[in-house]
């Protein structure tokens, strides 16, 4: 099976983090997170990505990236990163270094 992204974090590490953070179950439990687990589209992704290399990844990220970046213009754009950099306090170094090289090859 080819490496992936996706794979490469400490689930336990990260699930410790969740387990222990009130605010994380709070949303974990709400409707709205509820809805996407069980959407058919994020299902779709999940499948979709599931057995991917990292450039096919990468690859689909950077396209997706401009995209989103065309609809929602720069500045909005810049926002949408710096909100995904918030789960960085849920990561390890790695995984944190991870994240960020992720965020800066789909710039």
């Amino acid at each position: 099976m080819p490496n992936n992204i996706f794979k490469s974090f400490d689930d336990e590490n990260i699930k410790n983090a969740i387990n222990n953070n009130k605010e994380v179950k709070e949303m974990l439990n709400s409707d709205s997170a509820k809805n996407l687990v069980n959407n058919e589209d994020f299902k779709q992704f999940k499948e979709k990505y599931k057995d991917k290399s990292d450039d096919e990844i990468l690859k689909d990220a950077k396209s997706y990236s401009d995209k989103l970046k065309s609809q929602l213009g720069e500045a909005e754009y810049n926002k949408k990163l710096q909100e995904l950099k918030k789960f960085e306090m849920f990561l390890s170094k790695d995984q944190k270094n991870k994240l960020n090289d992720f965020l800066n090859k789909i710039k």
